[in-house]
């Protein structure tokens, strides 16, 4: 029995997301399908990569993750099949999405091929220009999970290598004398604002520190609770990368956070 995930930036309302799990349902009718998430701002490819990285690892080996966050489709962007550390599969389009599953986040780059082979796709027919989810990248998953279900699968027989994949900039923090700059990369939900600075630089710090943004100096606390309702604060998120927050509220809307705006963890 296989399993996949369903990574999109579709929502629910259109029916995109149910002619994926149709296509699937017809070539891997014995596959468990999870939705991952389906709220993807559309074309955010650093949302969909923050979100796999956030839940691929918490898989059962064997997983293939299928992603569309396709700006584009249609194009000559190379669709892709990716074998990730521990054993996880990923599926989707080669637009950057998959970017925190290669160096510098894993230690070596992960086997990708190109999934050109037409016999893997619905019907070996002509996709749709603006529907590779449905047409590629849906029955790659599924048939690459009955693969799966089978032994170790050899991703050549759906196309050729590719040796480098797209990647978006993800900006490396610089640790100073008395300080450690880095910025914000990515805005959850819940308006926290994720930073590039590793937890292992808060430890370093080996005492109390302060994490600066917006024109605010905040406290470095463990948990939400060690503030009060509408305080601002830094803390280590479940990731493992320092956050800016706001107890009860959003600190992206207060500071005025984006991805790109400075961040500075310093000692008290």
């Amino acid at each position: 029995m296989g399993l996949i995930t369903l990574t999109t930036d579709f929502g629910t309302a259109d029916g995109y997301v149910g002619a994926m799990k149709g296509v699937i349902a017809s070539l891997a009718p014995d596959a468990r399908v999870f939705d991952l998430t389906h709220e993807t701002p559309p074309q955010d490819i650093r949302s969909a990569a923050f979100a796999l990285y956030r839940s691929v690892p918490y898989f059962p080996r064997g997983t293939v993750h299928c992603v569309v966050v396709d700006p584009g489709v249609g194009t000559l962007r190379r669709p892709l099949a990716v074998a990730a550390e521990n054993e996880q599969y990923l599926v989707g389009p080669d637009s950057g999405v998959f970017t925190l599953f290669c160096p510098p986040f894993t230690d070596a780059d992960p086997l990708a091929v190109e999934t050109t082979n037409a016999r893997w796709w619905r019907d070996g027919a002509e996709p749709s220009a603006t529907f590779h989810g449905r047409d590629v990248f849906a029955p790659v998953a599924a048939h690459l999970a009955r693969m799966i279900a089978a032994g170790p699968p050899d991703l050549s027989t759906f196309g050729p290598r590719v040796e480098e994949l797209a990647r978006f900039e993800v900006p490396s923090p610089v640790e100073e004398r008395d300080a450690y700059r880095g910025e914000v990369v990515y805005v959850d939900h819940f308006g926290n604002a994720i930073t590039n600075l590793p937890d292992r630089w808060v430890d370093h710090a080996h005492g109390p520190v302060v994490v600066e943004a917006g024109g605010k100096s905040m406290p470095v606390v463990r948990t939400y609770g060690d503030v009060g309702v509408g305080e601002l604060c830094g803390l280590v998120g479940s990731a493992g990368w320092l956050e800016v927050a706001c107890r009860a509220g959003s600190a992206a809307d207060r500071l005025g956070l984006a991805p790109g705006i400075p961040v500075v963890l310093r000692r008290r």
